[in-house]
C-alpha cells in the first residue's frame, strides 16, 4: 500500500525539476518551451521525447476503435505523456493548448537514467499511471450517465486543478467556456446553458462573468449521481 499524499509530493513539478537538475547535462536534455494558446500539435510513435507541463492547460484528443472522441484535459504540473515500458510509446495523439503555456521537452533516455538512480521505487511512474487510470475510468463513467450528470461530474473534475479561493469555493480555469464544456461532456451548447442557470438559481456555481466560480463545491459534488466515483 502507498500513502497517497506521499506519491503525489513525491511526483510533483518541483520534485520533478529537481531531480532533472542533478545532472550537468539537464540542459543539454531538457528545454523549456512557451506555447501560445491555439496552439495545434500531433504526436507520433516515432517521437523520442516526452512533455511536462509547467503552466497553463491543454487537451490531448486520441481516437478509440468506436470512434468516439476521446480526450482528457492536463493541467500544470502534470506530464503530457511518460512512456512507462521502454518499447512502447503510445499511439498518435492531437494536443490542443487551451491557454498560454509553458512546458518541457525531455529526452527519453536522460528521463529514464534519472528515474532509474533517483526514484528506485518508481513513485513518479506509479503516480503517473494512477493518474492514467482515473483518465479511463472518468472516460468510461461519462459514456455511462445522464447528460446532466456528465455536466455535474465534469465540473467536479475541473474544479480539481482549479484555484481554492475559499473554504468551499473554487475558481474554475479561465478557458472554460460554454463550448468547450459541451465538447467535454458530450452535449449541447443550449444543453449546458440550462444546466448551469439551474446551478445559479441554487447558487452553487457563478458563470455570468470569469472566471466561473464554484460557490458551493460540497453542493455540486453531492449533486453528482455517481455511487461509485472515486475521492482521488
Amino acid at each position: 500500500m502507498y500513502d497517497k499524499e506521499k506519491l503525489e509530493s513525491y511526483a510533483s513539478f518541483a520534485n520533478i525539476m529537481k531531480l532533472l537538475k542533478k545532472n550537468a547535462q539537464f540542459n543539454h536534455f531538457c528545454t523549456q518551451h512557451r506555447m501560445p494558446a491555439g496552439t495545434k500539435l500531433t504526436l507520433d510513435k516515432k517521437r523520442k521525447i516526452c512533455y511536462l507541463l509547467e503552466t497553463g492547460y491543454l487537451k490531448y484528443s486520441y481516437s478509440g476503435s468506436d470512434r468516439l472522441r476521446n480526450f482528457h484535459i492536463v493541467w500544470p504540473g502534470k506530464f503530457v505523456t511518460l512512456p512507462i515500458i521502454a518499447e512502447y510509446v503510445p499511439n498518435t495523439a492531437e494536443l490542443l493548448f487551451l491557454s498560454d503555456a509553458v512546458w518541457w521537452e525531455i529526452d527519453f533516455e536522460y528521463l529514464r537514467k534519472m528515474l532509474l538512480m533517483e526514484d528506485p521505487r518508481n513513485y513518479i511512474m506509479l503516480q503517473f499511471a494512477i493518474e492514467y487510470g482515473y483518465r479511463a475510468y472518468s472516460l468510461s463513467t461519462l459514456r455511462r450517465i445522464s447528460a446532466e450528470d456528465r455536466v455535474l461530474y465534469s465540473l467536479v473534475r475541473l474544479a480539481r486543478f482549479g484555484i481554492r479561493v475559499g473554504a468551499n469555493r473554487v475558481e474554475l480555469p479561465h478557458f472554460l467556456t460554454y463550448s468547450n464544456l459541451a465538447e467535454l461532456t458530450d452535449t449541447s451548447k443550449s444543453y449546458v446553458t440550462l444546466v448551469l442557470k439551474d446551478l445559479r438559481d441554487k447558487a452553487v456555481l457563478q458563470s455570468s462573468k470569469k472566471p466561473w466560480i464554484v460557490e458551493d463545491l460540497a453542493q455540486l459534488k453531492g449533486m453528482v449521481n455517481i455511487p461509485d466515483a472515486p475521492s482521488y
